[in-house]
C-alpha cells in the first residue's frame, strides 16, 4: 500500500504539480512552471496517495515544504502574466451527457421540467449518450429523438421508483 502525504500550498506541492505536469503534457519548461505555479495559488492543501512524490522532488525542496498543520500556507504572488483562457470554438459540438441529471431534475422540479431539458437536446445519438452515461435503460431499436426523449423521461421514473423501493 502507498502511503499518503499532506501537501499544503508551497514548495512541496508546486514540485508535485511541475513534476506531474512535465510527465504528463508536452508543455515545454515555462509553460510547465506557470501552469504549475497557478495550481499551488489554487489549491490550500491536498492529500495525495502518491509514492513517488519523494522521488520527484530535489532534496532541498523537501525541506522546505515541510510545515506543521497549524501553519498557514504563504502564497506569493506570481510575477508571470497572467494566460487567458479561450472558450472552445463555436464550431466546437462535442456534447456532455452529465451536463445536468435527469434524475435530479425529475426529482427536484419534476417530469415537465425534464422534458422541457431534454427538449433542448436535438440529436438522437446525443440523447443516447445520455442515457447511456446516466444509466437509463432505453430500447436499442429507438432511432428518433422524441422516442428516445420519451423513453428517457420513463427510464428516469423507473429508476427512480427502483431507488424508492430499494430505500424502503
Amino acid at each position: 500500500m502507498t502511503k499518503s502525504a499532506q501537501l499544503w500550498s508551497g514548495d512541496r506541492m508546486r514540485a508535485f504539480f511541475r513534476a506531474h505536469v512535465r510527465r504528463e503534457t508536452s508543455l515545454d519548461d515555462a509553460a510547465a512552471d506557470r501552469l504549475s505555479e497557478a495550481l499551488t495559488r489554487a489549491v490550500n492543501r491536498m492529500l495525495v496517495f502518491d509514492a513517488s512524490i519523494a522521488d520527484t522532488m530535489q532534496p532541498s525542496q523537501r525541506a522546505v515544504g515541510k510545515r506543521s498543520q497549524n501553519e498557514k500556507a504563504e502564497v506569493q504572488p506570481s510575477t508571470a502574466k497572467p494566460q487567458k483562457l479561450t472558450a472552445p470554438a463555436a464550431t466546437d459540438t462535442r456534447f456532455d451527457p452529465y451536463a445536468f441529471s435527469a434524475m435530479v431534475t425529475l426529482v427536484k422540479f419534476g417530469r415537465e421540467a425534464l422534458i422541457k431539458r431534454l427538449a433542448d437536446i436535438t440529436t438522437a445519438e446525443h440523447l443516447r449518450a445520455l442515457a447511456d452515461a446516466q444509466h437509463l435503460a432505453i430500447a436499442d431499436k429507438l432511432k428518433k429523438p422524441e422516442e428516445l426523449r420519451k423513453a428517457i423521461v420513463t427510464a428516469t421514473e423507473q429508476r427512480l421508483a427502483d431507488r424508492k423501493a430499494a430505500a424502503s
